[in-house]
């Protein structure tokens, strides 16, 4: 579903992104981890192009989507991005918020967008809360508003940033149940997260990046294992 091939990617003097080269398969749910500053978030951003790359190439289902001929939006309706921080209208009720990509990108009065937002809320268990603000929900519903409204235009991919770090630890784990019921029906996801117990439990592969390097790659097992790359076990150390 995602190729990336040689792809590098600078802030001006400074290489950011060495030379990655990986393949994530469809339906695969993969897990991006490594120090902080090592490239994760600007490598998930790559995807739908909120970051240019200098070299490589990027494919999405066989397509270049960093070729110039690319039409951005049209890209961005197939990918599905979670940000860290929500990124909720905060004047529009939460069903306004989810239906919203719906209305501007398909063309749907509001009218027509309703119900498909009201079973998508209903989806991510927050049917009840289609009227409030915002303001008036709790960090984990609002990323549970946010996800579904990445999902409402049935991407392929869906892209995650940090889901979880913006949220009190008691929150998370109502963030992170959504994120498994998603893995366990097949959705391709790249998430970046320093939630352990979720890549152990959900991702198919786990990615580990380091000074902009893909070092290591393994599935769940192998990589909380003894046996696992000196630079994982060191990275386990730490946030443990």
């Amino acid at each position: 579903m995602i190729e990336f091939d040689g792809v590098s990617k600078w802030y001006g003097a400074v290489r950011v992104l060495r030379n990655i080269s990986a393949k994530v398969e469809k339906g695969e749910t993969i897990v991006l981890c490594g120090p902080s500053g090592s490239g994760k978030s600007t490598l998930a951003r790559t995807v739908n192009r909120l970051e240019p790359i200098q070299e490589g190439t990027i494919k999405i289902d066989g397509t270049d989507i960093h070729a110039k001929s690319m039409n951005v939006n049209a890209l961005r309706t197939g990918i599905g991005f979670v940000f860290q921080q929500f990124n909720l209208f905060p004047h529009l009720s939460v069903v306004d918020n989810v239906m919203l990509p719906l209305q501007r990108i398909r063309q749907q009065s509001r009218k027509e967008a309703l119900p498909t937002a009201l079973l998508m809320l209903e989806r991510v268990g927050l049917a009840d809360k289609a009227n409030a603000l915002p303001a008036d929900i709790s960090g984990g519903q609002s990323q549970r508003v946010a996800i579904a409204r990445s999902l409402i235009l049935k991407p392929q991919v869906l892209i995650l940033d940090e889901p979880t770090s913006a949220l009190d630890p008691e929150m998370v784990g109502e963030v992170l149940k959504l994120l498994r019921e998603l893995s366990s029906e097949g959705i391709t996801m790249m998430c970046v997260t320093h939630e352990m117990g979720f890549a152990r439990e959900v991702s198919d592969r786990i990615w580990f990046l380091r000074n902009g390097e893909l070092t290591f790659e393994a599935k769940p097992d192998l990589f909380f294992s003894s046996n696992t790359h000196p630079d994982v076990r060191g990275f386990l150390s730490s946030i443990h």
